[in-house]
Formats: C-alpha cells, structure tokens, sequence
C-alpha cells in the first residue's frame, strides 16, 4: 500500500504532528488528487489550539485541511466530465445528496453534511480522496494557489452576491482573511462604497490593497456616528459581520438604516442580545445567515469574476511554507502583530 506524508491531529490535545499514512483510496463516484498548495483557515487554528469548539466537534486522528487545490490523478469508474491532469479547487462541504436540502438546491446546508478536513480527512498531505461532486475544475489561467482560495474565497462571494451589494454602501466588520476577501467582493459585484473596520491596524492596512475605500477603527468610540453618516444620515445599506465579535454584530445591525441589510457569517462565541423590536422589527432590517458557498451557483460567479480581472485573491497571500514547517505557518497565522493574510502551504 502506497503511503504518504500528512499533517495531523493524532491525539486530542494541543499541536499536530506530521506522520507517515496510507495513501486514500478512490472510490467509483470520487477522485484522487495530487495536492498542489493549500491554505490554512482560522478553523485548523482551533484544531491546532485544541480548543472548547474542537473538542466538542473533532475526532482524533484526522488529517486537517479544506482549503485545498490539487491535480486530479485517478478517477473513480462513475466520475464523468474530469481527467487525469486537472487542476482541482475542493468544495470542502460534502452533502448527502438526499435530504430536503439537497433535493431543493441547498447543498451547502445539508442535513448530513461533512466537511474535509474537520469529519474527514482532509487535505494537509500529500494526496486526497473526495467525492467528485466537490470537485471544481479551474481553467488554464489559475495558479495552483488561488485555486487553493477559492473556496475561502467562495464565502465572501456569496456573502456579497447574497446582499445584493450592487450600487450600496456597505460596511465589512473584521478584516482577517474572511473579511479581506469580501472586501474584494463587495468591489467586484458592484458596491458603490466600502468601509472597512477592525481593531488591528495591520488588518486596516491590508484592507486598502483589497480594495476599502475608508478605514475605520473599531475601538473608535465616534465609530456609530460615522456609520450612521451615510446616506445623509440614515445609516449603511449594508453590513457584513466577518468577526463573529459580539459589539462588532451589534454596531452593524445598528448603523443601518432601516430596511438595511445585515449579513451574519462571523461566528460568535455565545449568543448575543439584540432589541429585536427596535433593532430588527420597527426598523424593517433584514439579518441575512450565510454559510459556506452556493453549490454551484457561487463558484460560477466567482470563476467570472476573476476570469474578467474585477476580482484578484492575490494580494491577500502573505506567506509560504512546505507543510513540513507546519507548526512554523500556524504560528505565523496566529500572530496579531505581523501583517498575515493567507498562508500558503505545499507538499
């Protein structure tokens, strides 16, 4: 049996280790890939962190990894439209294909759904074995590393598309990688104005090469007026919470205007407490939950996107590493002192 090297979580504690593993099979309705770059999301760092939400959710061993491009070298005996050669982005949601969800064009919520790298195996080696569903092949114009972004990329783009961001004022809270990519978003799919606010200046900084047309610092106690400003006073048309931070969600439900349009992707620690008649009922705001990408809806929008030039991921890699250093990239990924955006990682 062929082995490989990985990067995993072998034991249900703080760290990964890298160990040598059997290489996956493909089965008939999956594909096998030679992975190319992959990048490391804020959800391997709590794998990695061996936090309160990993523990409830990871099972020890797995290969982490979901952010993954590689060149497809076996294909299973019922996979059409794909060949040997192709350069793969992995839609890391895996549906069932059978529940209510998934028979009514919501793929991406499935009831059963299992995602690469935190139910299964995921893309931290060498080679990965997916369902060829998930299988988004890219043109001959894609790098190998923004075919690894796509599918972070892929949230911001849904995000902004959902929201109708076209010819609207939006505000964009946290700017890590999830919020840097909308960004980039909001300006491709048309938004007039986009604010970007955070707490980090190094995060500010990067916002501007993504495309921010003003900067606003979180911690600002003005921070309500200035939001409100717009539209002549009536507040934002749109707000897009990236940081899951409990202030940052209320301040961005609040410098609405009414009828504006909060999008939910951040993930909080806790619930968080709202004046639903006043913030959301009398205001006639709308909260907008997004997860995940349409499938394929999203990946085709984004595919145009780029392919026209309105939409470049680039910028927004800072750092490049062989996933034998891995414990070096997480490290880095994890700094708020340095000017860190996507790390890269190849076998």
């Amino acid at each position: 049996m062929p082995t490989m090297r990985a990067v995993m979580k072998k034991e249900a504690a703080l760290g990964t280790s890298h160990q040598t593993v059997d290489v996956p099979k493909c089965g008939p309705d999956d594909v096998l890939l030679k992975v190319k770059a992959a990048s490391i999301c804020g959800t391997d760092l709590h794998i990695y962190k061996w936090d309160s939400w990993a523990q409830g959710v990871i099972k020890p061993p797995l290969i982490l990894g979901h952010e993954i491009a590689g060149e497809v070298v076996e294909l299973g005996g019922r996979v059409d439209g794909l060949a040997v050669g192709d350069l793969i982005s992995v839609e890391s949601h895996i549906p069932c294909g059978k529940c209510y969800q998934c028979r009514h064009d919501l793929r991406h919520i499935c009831d059963n759904l299992q995602i690469v790298g935190v139910h299964r195996a995921g893309g931290f080696a060498e080679y990965l074995s997916i369902p060829a569903v998930c299988a988004w092949k890219n043109g001959p114009a894609i790098t190998s590393d923004i075919a690894a972004l796509l599918e972070p990329l892929g949230n911001a783009v849904y995000a902004a598309s959902e929201a109708q961001v076209a010819g609207q004022n939006v505000a964009v809270f946290g700017c890590g990688p999830a919020g840097l990519f909308t960004i980039a978003a909001c300006k491709a799919l048309g938004a007039v104005k986009v604010i970007a606010v955070d707490v980090n200046p190094k995060h500010l900084e990067m916002a501007t090469s993504m495309g921010a047309d003003e900067l606003l610092d979180g911690a600002d106690p003005t921070l309500m007026e200035r939001l409100e400003s717009h539209r002549g006073g009536a507040g934002l048309d749109i707000s897009i919470d990236m940081s899951g931070n409990h202030k940052a969600i209320v301040t961005a439900i609040r410098s609405l205007r009414k009828g504006g349009t909060f999008v939910a992707f951040g993930i909080p620690p806790g619930p968080i407490e709202l004046n639903l008649a006043n913030d959301v009922i009398l205001t006639g705001r709308r909260i907008l939950g997004i997860v995940g990408r349409h499938m394929f809806r999203t990946w085709e929008l984004m595919q145009r996107l780029i392919e026209s030039g309105k939409l470049n991921p680039a910028p927004i890699i800072t750092h490049r590493y062989k996933m034998a250093d891995f414990d070096e990239a997480i490290r880095v990924r994890a700094s708020t002192d340095a000017r860190v955006g996507k790390v890269i990682l190849t076998p």
